[in-house]
């Protein structure tokens, strides 16, 4: 049987490996894992533990810009691959400069479908929950850059044939951030977490859950919206409801007397989004509540 083949950019990834391992154990697709090298490729393989290699296809990027659609059967793209919002200023331009290569790669391949990786960061620190049809207001490099990667994609595939694409603004992955996994880490070292600020917000989803998401998109019938938000819909915790969260956690692993100290200040962030969009066109629903994803950081630590 001749299966259809997705590629994904970014596959060495902590978000890439685990959407190739969602596409190898739950949907029939074979996967064209694309890193810098073959070999970052089968590292990922090995992280990730996947069964079934004989389905992923690696490719460095001298692969990936030397083929051919006819010979790989791509019925759909991922992009994935950009930088982390941490790296220098010349990693994430170079980012940029693979989206746009990439892109021209996968229009002159007529690759039916494409969807770009974005995030909640384009939205800027508003307080409103944030809705597709919220004006874009980057403030930072990263997200100035990951903005810059949704107009390349628009300008490439708005109106071209045979082609639907889609930019996913994902809420903050939580194995991505330094916050719970520090709190984590004083809850069961110390036993006291101790907070600075009060009146910043966090709203988190799980990479298990994107990469059931984004393989959710790919399966519905369409048609798709332009951009859609990725993330636990309508939901966000305050930092001291996170600490207390950890807390909690740290309880039922052992350690019931953590304390909670506040020094409070003016520093505020806001968070949250407005998931309904693509809920409602997919059928996704996230799988991990904030309890659950804490304590798996929990146990790792």
């Amino acid at each position: 049987m001749i299966r259809e083949r997705i590629l994904i950019t970014g596959a060495n990834g902590d978000l890439g490996g685990r959407l190739v391992r969602e596409a190898i154990e739950n949907t029939d697709y074979d996967v064209i894992a694309v890193s810098k090298s073959r070999d970052k490729v089968r590292d990922m393989l090995d992280r990730e533990r996947i069964s079934g290699c004989d389905r992923v296809i690696p490719f460095g990027r001298e692969d990936f810009f030397g083929s051919d659609r006819a010979d790989l059967r791509i019925s759909a793209a991922v992009h994935m691959a950009f930088s982390r919002a941490n790296r220098p200023a010349a990693d994430i331009a170079d980012s940029l400069d693979y989206a746009e290569k990439s892109f021209q790669k996968l229009y002159d391949m007529r690759v039916p479908r494409i969807v770009y990786i974005s995030s909640q960061s384009v939205y800027g620190t508003t307080a409103e929950w944030r809705q597709e049809d919220l004006p874009a207001a980057p403030e930072t490099v990263y997200s100035m850059a990951k903005y810059a990667g949704e107009k390349l994609l628009e300008a490439k595939f708005l109106g071209a044939p045979g082609t639907e694409w889609s930019v996913l603004r994902l809420d903050y992955v939580i194995q991505s951030q330094k916050l719970v996994r520090a709190l984590c880490r004083d809850a069961k070292n110390s036993g006291a977490i101790h907070l600075k600020g009060g009146r910043q917000t966090f709203s988190y989803i799980d990479r298990a859950d994107v990469a059931g998401a984004i393989t959710a998109l790919l399966r519905s019938q369409g048609p798709w919206k332009p951009v859609y938000n990725v993330g636990p819909d309508h939901m966000r915790y305050t930092l001291t409801e996170i600490a207390g969260i950890v807390a909690s956690v740290a309880g039922r692993h052992g350690a019931p007397d953590v304390t909670v100290s506040l020094e409070e200040n003016d520093t505020v962030l806001w968070s949250g989004m407005d998931s309904t969009r693509f809920m409602k066109d997919t059928g996704w629903r996230p799988s991990r509540d904030i309890y659950q994803m804490v304590e798996a950081i929990y146990e790792e630590v």
